[in-house]
């Protein structure tokens, strides 16, 4: 059990490390190394995995309200695709006018468009960009 205790620590802590330390997994660290402690106090298996689910929820349950109020006022650094967001571009071509999907020239860049009122612009016309889904700008008339 040992082995296994030690693997459910490392592999917890990796994925915090890899989700960028979003304290999404730490607990089950935490939980891990509680029910670490409960083998080597030579606790029977299930008090070991009732002691893992108890620390791991017990620290949720107390921490994650903290951490969320703490992060709540971190700004979010737009990306360079969401400093398009309220920029005029033209649009360049109907691609589908079935599903209302046309490219518009932005910045120096082509996008795949769509009307956030979902009619179709004509090309050369002005559009304003409202938001992004995915990689298709959503906009609406100037």
């Amino acid at each position: 059990m040992l082995a296994i205790w030690l693997a459910v620590i490392v592999i917890a802590i990796a994925a915090e490390v890899a989700t960028s330390l979003q304290l999404i997994s730490i607990w089950a660290a935490c939980g891990g190394l509680g029910a670490l402690i409960a083998y080597l106090c030579g606790a029977e298996l299930y008090i070991q995995i009732v002691v893992f689910f108890a620390v791991t929820f017990i620290l949720l349950a107390l921490t994650r309200p903290l951490v969320r109020k703490l992060t709540k006022n971190i700004k979010n650094t737009p990306t360079n695709a969401d400093m398009n967001i309220g920029k005029t571009g033209t649009v360049t071509k109907i691609v589908d006018a079935a599903d209302g999907v046309f490219r518009v020239h932005l910045a120096g860049d082509e996008w795949s468009a769509k009307m956030s009122d979902e009619s179709l612009p004509e090309v050369g016309a002005s559009v304003r960009v409202e938001r992004i889904e995915g990689v298709k700008l959503i906009v609406t008339p100037v």
